[in-house]
């Protein structure tokens, strides 16, 4: 119960990150370049990986499901609007369970490919390697493509659209069967994964979130000092 507490709270608080260091990022960038195109490709650039999992994470789940796709876009859309959508792929209409299956399916996974990542970022054999001048080339790129995983694997509200009426439904129906007296639990094999699947991933987000921490307070201490130094204001 408290590592599932965790985790809610881990993944809470990685969103606010997650939002606020794009956000950051691209004041960065505008800042130094004065200029929004240029600061959306580049943050765009930055985030490529992520926005990659993410979009094929919404194809293949709707091919899996039986749902045709269309066209698939992994780069900036109306880059001069003040929403810009970084990726898309278009999605037939279906119904709220596939169409809920879809637009969550880059969160799940994110969360998978986040463990794994971290797994690496850990191992022994990945800490030995040296490759130039003692700087680990591979663990450099295990942190990069988590901080592009992490920042990316949220849905947008185009992917929630939905989502609600169906989450209303399922409480409903959860409500009904817990007054008629139906329970369900895990015992055995089942709740010893689960558990470990669990343990594991609340130290995944661990890692996650002090990665993302760090980066959070140098971005925010890159826009003061740009600032200072140009003597710009903001304007997004």
């Amino acid at each position: 119960m408290i590592n599932l507490l965790l985790l809610i709270g881990e993944i809470t608080i990685l969103y606010f990150f997650s939002a606020a260091l794009t956000q950051n990022l691209y004041l960065v960038f505008l800042l130094v370049f004065r200029n929004r195109h240029v600061a959306v490709s580049l943050v765009t650039g930055l985030l490529f990986p992520g926005t990659v999992i993410h979009e094929l994470s919404h194809l293949f789940t709707a091919e899996i499901l039986g749902v045709h796709t269309g066209r698939l876009t992994l780069t900036p859309e109306a880059i001069e609007e003040k929403e810009v959508k970084t990726g898309s792929v278009a999605i037939a209409q279906t119904g709220p369970f596939r169409r809920a299956a879809i637009g969550l399916a880059p969160f799940w996974t994110g969360l998978i490919a986040l463990g794994v990542l971290s797994y690496f970022l850990t191992s022994e054999k990945i800490t030995q390697i040296n490759v130039i001048n003692n700087i680990n080339i591979v663990k450099i790129i295990l942190i990069y493509l988590i901080f592009t995983v992490s920042n990316t694997m949220f849905a947008s509200p185009e992917d929630l659209k939905g989502l609600f009426p169906l989450m209303l439904t399922l409480v409903i129906a959860a409500g009904a069967a817990y007054a008629s007296g139906f329970r369900f639990f895990l015992t055995g094999q089942a709740l010893t994964i689960a558990t470990q699947a669990e343990t594991s991933l609340v130290h995944t987000l661990w890692i996650v979130l002090a990665l993302n921490g760090v980066l959070l307070l140098i971005s925010r201490l890159l826009i003061i000092l740009t600032t200072k130094i140009t003597h710009q204001r903001l304007r997004q």
